[in-house]
């Protein structure tokens, strides 16, 4: 039992650097608008990999929903479109505070609600120094996350031309609050997605990779908003024939980098929670966006986001990151 429990834990760690990374192709596309890029990444990493990968990973796809009630697709799909919406909030939070703030923002809220709903709604253990560890850990992860986000500011400040209408910022919070507490919804739509898998479990997949069919659901679900959103905005900004200017054709090659790289983090964290047993939904989602910021920062070091930044962005972004390694190492020591 502890075998499999390290083993998913190491995994939600390589999942937590993979999502860290998968954004990075974006600094590389630049004559296309952000809706260019998010609508073709929606459909790419939210509908066409996810049926490829899940019709060539379980054994019986059609057999895993036709045992599962409707009324888990339905809370899965519903869980889904909020996660998509969260996910579009945080999206349009960047231009107001940035990239790194709103981030930070998100992660900690989404951190917060996403290890305390699943104790909520799955009765996982929690007594004596299990509930203490977990406790502690999700407070380190909220308290990295934040100093992490006041670094990114900090440099923001010190990189920046002009500065944030105070209106702007504060509406930037908003949505940054909102999307992350919205995108935890995708830690309860895997708890709610017991049966599918019970399911899986019975037919014995030979990888984690698997875990793509407890997904599906809420995938095909959350992409609608931001399907919506970037058509819309397509149409009015009139972008879409930004798809056809020279120099882009190598973009959909760096798109579909970003899709697998998501995805497979996605994919990765679900075989990892599946592994840890009951405690796995609580321990592993903190773990995961404590690992994708650790990895983001690292990602962002090595492509000299942080030249320039000043001292006080540099101290805080390390003190930030230390935070979450103590997180993740008191986490690591939660479990059976």
């Amino acid at each position: 039992m502890r075998t499999d429990y390290v083993t998913g834990f190491l995994l939600i760690l390589i999942a937590a650097a993979m999502n860290g990374a998968y954004a990075i192709p974006m600094k590389f596309m630049s004559r296309w608008k952000w809706e260019n890029i998010w609508l073709v990444w929606t459909v790419l990493s939210l509908w066409a990999l996810p049926l490829v990968l899940g019709w060539a990973a379980v054994p019986y796809p059609i057999q895993v929903y036709s045992t599962t009630p409707w009324t888990s697709l339905a809370v899965m799909g519903a869980m889904g479109i909020l996660w998509g919406t969260g996910v579009l909030l945080l999206g349009m939070s960047f231009p107001l505070v940035g990239v790194a703030v709103g981030a930070a923002v998100a992660l900690g809220c989404s951190a917060a609600v996403g290890t305390l709903l699943p104790i909520l709604c799955a009765h996982a253990p929690m007594r004596g120094s299990t509930g203490l560890m977990i406790l502690l850990g999700a407070v380190a992860v909220v308290l990295g996350v934040g100093v992490c986000g006041f670094a990114g500011r900090a440099r923001e400040r010190q990189q920046e031309t002009g500065a944030i209408a105070p209106r702007q910022s504060l509406k930037g919070f908003l949505f940054a609050s909102v999307g992350g507490t919205l995108a935890a919804a995708l830690n309860l739509a895997f708890v709610s997605g017991a049966t599918i898998i019970a399911s899986l479990e019975a037919q014995r997949p030979s990888t984690p990779l698997a875990s793509i069919a407890v997904w599906m659901p809420v995938l095909l679900a959350g992409g609608i908003p931001g399907s919506l959103y970037t058509l819309s905005l397509l149409i009015k900004n009139r972008s879409s024939t930004l798809y056809r200017q020279e120099g882009t054709k190598g973009y959909w090659l760096q798109i579909t980098v970003m899709g697998g790289l998501w995805l497979g983090s996605i994919v990765l964290y679900g075989g990892g929670v599946t592994r840890m047993g009951t405690l796995g939904p609580v321990v592993g989602w903190p773990v995961f966006m404590s690992g994708a910021v650790i990895a983001s920062a690292a990602w962002g070091t090595m492509f000299g986001e942080w030249n320039n930044s000043g001292t006080t962005a540099k101290a805080a972004m390390t003190s930030g990151v230390f935070c979450l390694v103590i997180a993740i190492i008191i986490l690591s020591k939660v479990g059976p």
